[in-house]
């Protein structure tokens, strides 16, 4: 398992790939803060996609039922193994820390 920070250059590429390439994934969404702990916003949702907007600047997570946008990351950094994604981590302007984790269907 690798675990490695993405470039600001690289955020829409690489989105774009993992559109591409992942398999059919159910996703937990996570927001943690240092006032309210770890929020869930969703789990075990079905994944429509993820996707970087570098135009207006946000990270993207959709499922059927939420949204999930993220306005001007700061830093992202993803864990890996074997090529697939199992998970990101996003540090948001406003201090709080957003988690992405990923299982196949």
């Amino acid at each position: 398992m690798t675990t490695r920070k993405l470039e600001r250059s690289e955020w829409r590429e690489y989105f774009d790939e993992v559109a591409k390439r992942q398999p059919s994934m159910r996703v937990a969404v996570s927001v943690m803060a240092e006032d309210l702990g770890v929020q869930p916003e969703t789990q075990g949702a079905d994944l429509i996609g993820i996707t970087y907007d570098s135009k207006e600047g946000y990270l993207e997570i959709g499922t059927p039922d939420v949204t999930h946008r993220i306005e001007n990351p700061d830093e992202i950094y993803v864990q890996e193994e074997g090529g697939q994604l199992l998970s990101i981590e996003v540090l948001a302007p406003d201090g709080t820390k957003q988690i992405v984790e990923l299982r196949r269907s």
